[in-house]
Formats: structure tokens, sequence, C-alpha cells
């Protein structure tokens, strides 16, 4: 059993063995004759297995990131798993506000809670207090990665039906490729299995960031990771004759784990213990489940850029403040056409990210605040006058607070 970054779920079944049916489940059938009763088994197993999950989402608003939208409906497919639980996409809960689960054949649907999220692997688990609804479910086990040409059945409830869709077909190819929903480079499974628009597999390439501790330097040449050789198409060997993205090794490590680095520098090989940790992006693109951080003096909004993807951070914790807009006041007379504009600088302060942004305007000490801005523009406001005019400005528009939860702790 697999879930790649569509609603579905993947089962195994070999199709040139008229003894056994070979699952990816823990369980094996034996003596069954032909291709017809291994799909019978392949459906049993789905239909007390397989569960469609209905979301109720409310994601944050870019404009005005102290609110939220309307809610929407979506629908996904999901999968028992050990310990009472659901397997599921992070896509179909994401900015989740109500979450149930129906079991096939069932007009019943029973309240669910998002116990964990993986946005960067596109996985939830839910989980049901309901002991009604686990009657006569049964948990799959996971198995392993299958092979190419392999026969798979896909299961699921896709966009476009209500009813579960079972379909068949081969393991087309296994690759790293990017999900659509984090924006994350893993291995993806694709198969040539109709799947009625549930698909959301994209085949642009991401290069995975992590901290080296700053081990590596310029021009080095990576040669293998813990002894796995990498080749000049940036792949390794996977399971002896077939190739994947060298990628799917970081991938696979967790975070602070130890790894052994050989690197080619300047015709000498060197090797390095090091510890991976991932790397907070410089420009948050994706964020789910929590409402964007900003704040506001004098009718200036700020907030960490969701733009620019690709950059990577030059130190832990920065980011790219922009000015995302201006509410009109008479202090802010002029500044208006300025939205959208990169933060550069505060007093002549480089700005590091939105917390710091914060505190070198708190904490000015001149009569009027500097604002320096992309393209050579510049904001020069009177200090005292726009923090008097900060709580009037919020009242007028409806603002509940000058900065976002994150930044009130400072």
């Amino acid at each position: 059993m697999f879930i790649g970054s569509a609603r579905i779920l993947i089962l195994r079944c070999s199709n040139t063995s008229s003894q056994s049916v070979n699952t990816t489940f823990s369980r094996r059938f034996s003596s069954v004759p032909a291709a017809a009763n291994a799909q019978d088994s392949v459906i049993d197993l789905a239909l007390n297995s397989v569960v469609k999950v209905f979301c109720s989402s409310s994601k944050s608003n870019v404009l005005q990131p102290w609110q939220k939208n309307l809610s929407r409906q979506c629908s996904g497919s999901g999968f028992v798993i050990s310990n009472n639980k659901i397997l599921t996409n992070a896509h179909v809960v994401a900015d989740h506000t109500f979450v149930q689960v129906r079991k096939h054949g069932s007009p019943t649907k029973f309240k669910a809670e998002v116990e964990s999220v993986g946005h960067a692997c596109d996985l939830a688990i839910l989980k049901i207090k309901s002991k009604t609804f686990w009657k006569d479910l049964k948990p799959l086990d996971f198995g392993d990665v299958p092979f190419p040409k392999e026969t798979v059945f896909v299961v699921g409830y896709p966009r476009g039906g209500d009813n579960i869709c079972i379909t068949k077909g081969v393991v087309s190819r296994i690759e790293v490729t990017r999900y659509s929903h984090s924006k994350t480079s893993l291995m993806t499974i694709q198969t040539d299995a109709a799947k009625k628009m549930a698909n959301s597999l994209d085949s642009a390439r991401w290069v995975y960031r992590v901290s080296i501790c700053r081990m590596l330097v310029c021009d080095d040449v990576l040669l293998s990771i813990d002894g796995v050789s990498i080749g000049n198409d940036e792949t390794v060997v996977f399971r002896k004759t077939e190739s994947i993205n060298f990628s799917h090794l970081v991938s696979m490590k967790k975070p602070r784990e130890t790894t052994t680095l050989k690197v080619l520098r300047d015709g000498k090989t060197h090797e390095f213990n090091i510890n991976i940790t991932p790397v907070e992006p410089l420009i948050q693109v994706c964020q789910f489940d929590k409402l964007p951080s900003y704040y506001i003096f004098a009718g200036l909004v700020f907030l960490p850029s969701t733009t620019q993807p690709g950059t990577i951070p030059k130190k832990a914790g920065e980011q790219i403040v922009q000015l995302s807009q201006v509410l009109e006041d008479e202090t802010t007379v002029g500044y208006t056409f300025l939205n959208n504009s990169r933060v550069k600088k505060v007093n002549g302060v480089q700005v590091e990210n939105l917390k710091h942004l914060r505190q070198l305007i708190e904490k000015c000490c001149t009569d009027d605040l500097r604002i320096d801005l992309e393209n050579d523009n510049t904001i020069i406001i009177g200090y005292k006058s726009g923090k008097r005019a900060t709580p009037k400005i919020l009242k007028r528009y409806g603002i509940p607070s000058t900065m976002s939860k994150d930044l009130q702790s400072l």
C-alpha cells in the first residue's frame, strides 16, 4: 500500500502468479487461480479498509492576514491503519475546521480529529472516538515499493463521484518529483491506472535544502552519501537495477541524524560526518493550519513574503519582509503606491525578519521613522504621530491587533 500526492490508495497485486496474490499488505492470499479472483480479493480489502473523508476548511486571507476566508468543503480518501487510526492526505484536511469520515456503504458520517499532519509529505493521521465506526473495519499494513510494470489497483474517492472507485493498471515509473501540495520533492510512484482527475503529480524539480554545518565549501563535488555513490546525473542506485535522484536519500533522513558525505575538493577526497537539519525557506511559499504572521504600524502592513520561491537563506531565521499594503490615513498619504514592496532597512539597519522589523520600529528613538524599500523607495513617518495613529487605524478597519499572536510573545 502506498499513497502519492493524489487522493488514492494503490493496492499491489501480481498478475503473473497463479498460486497467490502478492500485495503490499502483510496478508497473503493462497489458491487464487486467476487475475479476476485476485481483483475480487483486492476489492474486498478495499471495501473494508478504505473510507471517504469530508473536510470543512477555512484558509487565511492573504490581503487581510488577521482573519480567515469563508469556509469551503472538500473530500478525499483515507484508509484504516493500526491502533484505530485513519491515514489520509494532508491536502484533504489542510486548514480544517471540521472533519468527518464515512465507511463504504454507510450513510453515517463520524466526527474525526486530526491527530498529526505532515504537509511536506502530504500525509495526515485521523482518530475517531466512536466505537461503532470501527466495527468490521480492517487495518492495512505498509509494504515495500512496487516494481515498474507490476500490476496494481488504484482505490479511492476521486473528484466527480460519491462512490468508491477501483481501477487497474501497472506501475509506469518511480522517481523523485515535486508534490503540488507542499512543493517538496519526494519519491513518487506513478501508474497508468485512470484516476479521474485525482492525480496531482508535478514533474518540476526542486533542490532539497539542508543545513550541512558549513563543512562543505563552494566547488566541492559530492561523491557519495553514507557510502552510496552519486552518479554524474545526480542519481543513486535504487534496488540494484533502478536509479533515483540522490535527494531521496536525504529525504529519508531524520532531523539531526548523522550522515557521512564523501566529497572531492581540490583533487583530493574528504569524508565528513554531519548532522543533516532541514532549513526553513527564506520565503514561506506554502503555509497551512495557522494564520500568517503580520505587523502593523501607522497603517503600514508588513508580512513575510510568499513570492520569489527558490531562495535559500544565508542564516537561520532569515526572512524577506514585504510591505503588503498601506491602509489609507493622513499619516500614510502619498505612500499607497508602495504596496507589495520588499523592506530592506529600518532606520539604516538591515531587516532580518518580521520579528526583527517589529523590534526596530518599537525601539525607534528618533523623531522620524525611516523605512527603506526596494527600487530606492523610502517611507518617512513621524514616529510619535504614527504610534498615536495606529490604534485609530486598527479600529477604523476592524483589525483586532497590531500583530499576529506569534509576535506578541516578544
